[in-house]
């Protein structure tokens, strides 16, 4: 719903309209400038952050927060007001951005779960695993083509390559490789949460305790903040109009883990936080070409170069998510529910208390279901291409926004073309999403004859009048030990000897221990 504006402009009834301010005050509490409240003196009040508070009269009540910092009484104080919100949301939200940046400084491995530290080393020898096997395919060549012509000199190792470089293009190349298959682990925040803390880690000898710490607030600031994507569905939130999270989150997520992983003081992170917030952003619409991986890249280097900045001395916005003309209204309008759910948890439960879900197919999740249907089809039947007269699949025309695949890369986001690959060959491994495979006759034919259906069954009709039918359920994930490690081995086997594949996995189960994260980036390299 929106109301006229005095302005003659429509504005969300979540904002707060800022025309016609009418007169402020000194506020007596604060060196700050505050909108003269229009509610009775004596209503209840939600405090703020800096001490400030505002009139509250129940959960539905609407109250219009003030930011803790001091408004100069020039040009337009009311810039620095927080969104209209009820009492729970701003309960939430009042002072985020520099809870955030708390829960960097303050984290230690002591605090989280013996499952936590598990399901983060699983999580980042998945992600080592695949960004190993990407070097070896054609985003790999394109990195590689990137580095010798622009990288700059360092130090730290690009997984999977001979390639050394300075911690901030090492971080974008490897965390581009981390999601450059759609290979990695469906959070897809192991990306940046991993290739940003490693970087410095390994650039400066730092342990594998503080490099863990650090991949796991990155991956934690990063699932507390998901609540605005929730929506996408409904046509609410950033999601709906083409934001994607990865890009949106990822480099606040990763400046959080480099701020943790180099163990700065609150003030710091905070500007590196503001920072990253203003710096982020990425476009739904690129999925299944290289633009899509490069949102991790962009994030892990962004997130990074954050920290460094704020190192530096480059200050920021310390309500960069919250405050006034803030993210949360430039990506809105998000419901008071979202808003009051955004960061309540952090600390409090974990994300990676829950199992890592370990691709088992190097394409989008999307189209996993359908995979999984078609090889159990083909266990039961022997089913040849030429005898097929049709496939009617729910297609998911979102997030597989490539149906007909022009190039190999495309194919991770066509629900057809992966269809056709499991059926001919059986299994869908990396090496067949390649131009030879798009434009072989064989698949074109069966992507073809591939329709959509509003179904939860994938149907194949043969030639001889035959229906072979396969429900679509949920696609299973790789969850365990056992099967992360076998995983990872498949990944590099033929590009690392097994030496240091060996090495990788001894270091990833005892990272905490490990003295310099240096060790682990040299058996990366080959």
């Amino acid at each position: 719903m929106r109301t006229p504006s005095p302005r003659g402009r429509s504005t969300p009834t979540w904002m707060p309209s800022i025309s016609s301010p009418g007169p402020r005050r000194r506020s007596a509490s604060s060196t700050g400038w505050s909108r003269r409240s229009a509610s009775p003196s004596s209503a209840p009040t939600v405090p703020t952050s800096g001490g400030r508070s505002t009139p509250s009269a129940s959960r539905s009540a609407r109250v219009t927060v003030h930011c803790s910092a001091a408004c100069r009484p020039v040009f337009r104080p009311v810039f620095r007001e927080v969104i209209a919100m009820d009492a729970d949301a701003a309960n939430s939200i009042l002072g985020l951005t520099k809870r955030l940046a708390e829960f960097a400084v303050s984290f230690r491995l002591k605090d989280a779960p013996p499952a936590v530290l598990e399901n983060a080393r699983l999580a980042m020898l998945d992600c080592l695993g695949v960004s190993v096997l990407a070097a070896r395919q054609e985003i790999g060549g394109a990195i590689a083509r990137f580095a010798e012509a622009n990288a700059a000199p360092g130090r730290c190792v690009v997984w999977g390559t001979g390639i050394t470089t300075s911690p901030r293009d090492a971080a974008l190349m490897n965390a581009t490789l981390a999601h450059g298959l759609d290979y990695d682990d469906r959070n897809h925040s192991s990306t940046y949460s991993l290739a940003a803390p490693m970087a410095v880690a390994e650039d400066r000898k730092l342990s594998g305790a503080r490099l863990l710490e650090g991949f796991i607030v990155g991956r934690e600031i990063r699932n507390s903040l998901d609540a605005m994507f929730a929506r996408r569905g409904s046509g609410i939130g950033p999601g709906a109009k083409g934001w994607h999270s990865n890009g949106v989150l990822g480099p606040i997520a990763a400046a959080g883990a480099v701020a943790r992983t180099l163990d700065l003081d609150v003030a710091t992170t905070l500007a590196a936080l503001g920072l990253a917030t203003a710096s982020s952003g990425a476009l739904t619409r690129d999925g299944g070409t290289m633009a899509k991986p490069f949102r991790t890249g962009h994030a892990a280097q962004t997130g990074l170069t954050c920290v460094l900045l704020a190192i530096s001395g480059f200050s920021s916005d310390d309500t960069a998510l919250e405050g006034r003309y803030g993210y949360f209204e430039a990506l809105g309008p998000l419901s008071d529910d979202i808003l009051a759910s955004v960061g309540r948890d952090l600390g409090k439960t974990y994300n990676l208390a829950k199992p890592i879900r370990g691709k088992r197919m190097a394409s989008c999740s999307a189209s996993h279901a359908g995979i999984e249907a078609m090889l159990a089809l083909l266990r039961d039947n022997t089913i040849k291409p030429a005898d097929v007269e049709s496939i009617d699949c729910d297609l998911k025309p979102y997030p597989l926004v490539r149906q007909v695949p022009a190039r190999g890369y495309e194919g991770r986001f066509s629900m057809p073309f992966c269809l056709a690959i499991a059926l001919v060959h059986g299994d869908v491994r990396a090496g067949y999403f390649s131009d030879t495979t798009v434009a072989d006759p064989v698949i074109q034919d069966l992507i073809g004859r591939t329709r959509h259906a509003e179904s939860k069954m994938l149907v194949v009709a043969l030639k001889d009048g035959r229906r072979l039918e396969a429900p679509l359920g949920h696609p299973t994930d790789f969850t365990t030990r056992p099967e992360i490690e076998a995983k990872f081995r498949d990944c590099v086997d033929g590009i690392l000897p097994k030496a240091k594949a060996d090495a990788v996995v001894r270091h990833m189960r005892g990272l905490e221990s490990l003295g310099s994260v240096r060790e682990l980036a040299q058996v990366l390299a080959v």
